[in-house]
């Protein structure tokens, strides 16, 4: 098998849950969901200091 094989075999199941989450996500509150696509920061995390030039 050469790579490329490989990448495409190992690749095809990611669009696809697993058997073992599909339930875990089910179960998930709906919070989950609406962080889902966002960054979330720590309130610790001094922000101003990485900000200055």
């Amino acid at each position: 098998m050469d790579f490329l094989s490989y990448v495409a075999e190992v690749s095809r199941g990611w669009d696809e849950p697993n058997k073992g989450e599909v339930g875990k996500m089910k179960s998930q509150p709906n919070a989950f969901n609406a962080k889902a696509g966002m960054y979330t920061l720590n309130e610790d995390i001094d922000m101003k200091a990485k900000l200055q030039l």
